[in-house]
């Protein structure tokens, strides 16, 4: 398998249009065409963790965090990235970023903390905006069933529960064939009135192009008539953090001990009264402080996230036990679930290389007792 091949089955599930704009992920360092041997995953790509590749003969290296985020103006030995880099790039190492896009799916870091935290009937607590379409396509009668099954292959009409939606309605379309045209119904130069059916079917919007493609091909009309809106509903499938219940209520002091073994937190930091039990549950991995919100109108208790400042804490401690157990601490958690994901996809390639997660602590920052 190469990495192309890996980034092409990877991206099926975890489409890097869900990632925030601007964001820096995909194949950063590397060769598409390069044959994978073995992959290395971690949270962030460290020089102890690029030379643990190379030891585990790993040729690529899935991060979660960017190597590459700020524009480079050079890449030299005369600083620690250059270094690093150099070091990938002498030893044919190529590094893939998976970063908010897989934040905001499923089977991603929100999710895995969602999981370790041991919350169930867990759900998106921020679904994403402007991330739906519907397309509406005109098409004869007879083709109608031809023309959406092409559209439903390449994922229109699909959601958690159901799979092949679509509205149709009849209509009465009219045309015209001028110069060279040549009408699939009716004659050049003459004005022709005929039965089409209208169907509509939402997508992704980073499922479009396919989509479209499809339809087209698979339409009779030598020109297609069709409309794709952006919309504003809210995409349950993909979005920012999670939110879910414990089994059992929890007194404060009893779910910060619980969390802080969950996590392998050395610290926490947390905010709030310390007298009303919990049992909804918030979460975001990372800097998660613009959904405290959410966690409130989500009806949460308490709320584990990172990065989190003074008067974030201050203020959002009125009304949520607020916890920042830490960046890392709260992502790290997906790393497991991302390698079992990985070797999923090397499966069904028949792909004979192995996956590792880094034994590298690459957190930064620690605690003094």
């Amino acid at each position: 398998m190469t990495i192309s091949e890996f980034q092409h089955s990877f991206e099926e599930s975890t489409p890097p249009g869900a990632a925030w704009k601007n964001d820096n992920i995909g194949l950063l360092v590397g060769r598409p065409d390069l044959v994978i041997t073995n992959i290395l995953v971690t949270l962030d790509v460290t020089m102890e963790v690029a030379r643990e590749a190379l030891r585990k003969k790993a040729n690529l290296i899935v991060a979660h965090h960017p190597i590459i985020f700020q524009p480079l103006k050079s890449v030299t030995s005369h600083s620690a990235k250059g270094q690093l880099l150099m070091f990938l790039i002498e030893h044919g190492i190529g590094v893939y970023a998976a970063h908010t896009n897989f934040d905001q799916v499923k089977h991603g870091v929100n999710f895995a903390l969602a999981s370790r935290l041991g919350l169930t009937t867990v759900s998106v607590l921020s679904p994403m905006r402007d991330s739906l379409t519907k397309i509406a396509v005109f098409v004869p009668p007879d083709h109608a069933e031809t023309v959406a099954r092409a559209m439903h292959a390449q994922g229109a009409g699909m959601f958690s529960k159901y799979d092949e939606c679509s509205f149709r309605s009849p209509g009465t379309g009219t045309f015209r064939g001028m110069n060279d045209a040549q009408p699939f119904i009716g004659v050049v130069g003459a004005l022709e009135k005929t039965p089409e059916v209208r169907i509509e079917m939402l997508a992704e919007r980073w499922k479009v192009n396919a989509v479209v493609r499809a339809m087209i091909d698979a339409h009779p009309y030598e020109e297609v008539a069709y409309d794709v809106y952006p919309l504003e509903n809210r995409n349950t499938e993909y979005g920012l953090g999670a939110v879910g219940m414990l089994p059992e209520a929890m007194m404060p002091e009893q779910f910060l001990r619980h969390t802080k073994e969950a996590l392998g937190a050395e610290g926490l930091r947390y905010a709030g009264a310390m007298k009303k039990k919990i049992r909804r549950v918030a979460v975001c991995g990372g800097s998660g402080a613009e959904l405290i919100d959410d966690a409130r109108r989500a009806g949460a208790d308490a709320f584990v996230t990172a990065d989190l400042k003074y008067h974030v804490m201050q203020e959002a401690a009125e009304s949520l036990f607020i916890v920042d157990a830490g960046h890392y601490e709260t992502e790290h958690v997906a790393l497991g679930p991302l390698a079992d994901r990985l070797r999923q996809i090397g499966r069904s390639a028949g792909a004979r290389g192995k996956i590792f997660v880094t034994h590298y602590t690459t957190n930064p920052i620690h605690f003094c007792s």
